[in-house]
């Protein structure tokens, strides 16, 4: 019997018709789904996702359980056990969907799953189905461009420390901060330090029916925000302005 495919499925910020095309064939047809919880049978907001794609009936459906730390050395046996669940299924012959919010290559609690399967069963098969991003996402929504040009991008985690964070502010057009949910206080201290906090959206849990997009941050200084929260500075103003005031400094 040939082995299953490990596949990372990137579902999308939250909007389910923001599924890739071959996403959705994907999980329809993997006899095996599964998704990241932080603790058991906690809802998962990809499983809420995907859920009219799936056939309870006819596919084993798997919440695997990924708690919620900083301390990724603690995490270690964590993703192996996971992957060792997974790599049954793959010996038996059974592709599986591992479904991840947002894309799969990004900050993705997949790509550790994947290193971990390769650990244990190295001659199986793994992919991903890119899908689109919370930063594309959140750009869509607050309605700016991400980059024009040369305009230079960084996507960071607000976990940074502050002084590689401001060195970003100041050096980059357009800068995404993500994992802001428990930094925003010291996000928005940091941004009017270096006079970037008129530039900057919110955006938490983009494009679900729970969505936020604000450009007030000091309301939501003392707020508990889902994990799910960015934080988007973007240059104001048209490009071809910009591109004028260029030209005649």
């Amino acid at each position: 019997m040939s082995l299953g495919h490990l596949y990372g499925v990137s579902v999308g910020p939250g909007a389910p018709d923001l599924l890739t095309l071959r996403a959705v064939r994907v999980i329809r047809e993997a006899p095996v789904v599964a998704w990241p919880a932080c603790k058991p049978g906690a809802p998962s907001y990809a499983r809420r996702i995907i859920a009219e794609y799936l056939d309870p009936e006819r596919q084993e459906l798997l919440g695997l359980v990924f708690p919620m730390s900083r301390d990724q050395a603690s995490l270690l046996p964590v993703w192996r056990e996971n992957a060792a669940i997974l790599a049954g299924h793959l010996r038996a012959g059974r592709d599986v969907a591992f479904v991840t919010e947002g894309d799969a290559s990004t900050y993705s609690t997949f790509q550790h799953v994947r290193e971990a399967v390769a650990e244990q069963l190295p001659e199986a098969g793994s992919s991903v189905v890119p899908g689109v991003s919370s930063v594309q996402a959140a750009a869509a929504l607050a309605g700016r461009a991400l980059a024009q040009a040369d305009e230079r991008v960084a996507i960071v985690p607000a976990t940074w420390r502050i002084e590689e964070l401001r060195e970003t502010l100041l050096h980059n057009d357009t800068v995404v901060l993500l994992k802001v949910a428990r930094e925003l206080p010291r996000v928005i201290d940091l941004l009017a330090e270096t006079g970037r906090l008129g530039e900057a959206v919110l955006v938490s849990r983009g494009t679900a029916a729970q969505s936020i997009v604000s450009e007030d941050l000091e309301r939501f200084r003392d707020r508990r925000l889902n994990y799910l929260t960015l934080v988007l500075v973007a240059r104001r103003g048209s490009f071809a302005d910009r591109v004028r005031a260029g030209e005649g400094a």
